[in-house]
């Protein structure tokens, strides 16, 4: 299987909440994707550092650089021309125009339930509940307990 991941995140130098997530979670998933067999296809938006991740041969590092709107202009480009068979954020961000397989990180929804607690983000809650209504099942890799099926 060929997994398309927004790896843009992990590129920052000072990494804080959401970079540090998409950075060890990558660290986590290529020596297993190696293992399972499949390929992963890493999306960044400015050339990474040498040595970020492990090199592999079942890596495959894809730079789209831009300036502004990358996920959403170049990066749904790229995914329309080059479809992954599933494409994952773990920065919470799916390409609007993407139609494909998708799945996204959603970080922190705590000040929808706790008032006075942190702010909402600047994106909005618009694009989370846009990516929720997007028809699309969870990728064979995926495991749900019953309940939540």
């Amino acid at each position: 299987m060929l997994i398309g991941i927004d790896a843009s995140r992990a590129v920052a130098g000072q990494r804080t909440g959401t970079e540090a997530y998409a950075w060890f979670l990558l660290r986590a998933l290529i020596p297993m994707a190696g293992v399972q067999g499949h390929t992963l296809r890493l999306y960044f938006n400015e050339p990474p550092p040498l040595n970020l991740f492990p090199a592999a041969d079942h890596i495959e590092e894809v730079v789209i650089p831009f300036a502004r709107l990358w996920t959403h202009v170049r990066l749904a480009a790229e995914l329309q021309q080059r479809p992954p068979d599933v494409f994952f954020t773990p920065a919470h961000v799916i390409p609007l125009s993407y139609h494909g397989r998708a799945a996204a990180t959603i970080h922190d929804l705590g000040y929808h339930i706790l008032p006075g607690g942190p702010s909402p983000p600047p994106v909005g809650l618009s694009e989370v509940e846009y990516a929720a209504q997007r028809p699309s099942r969870p990728p064979r890799f995926c495991r749900f307990p019953d309940h939540q099926r």
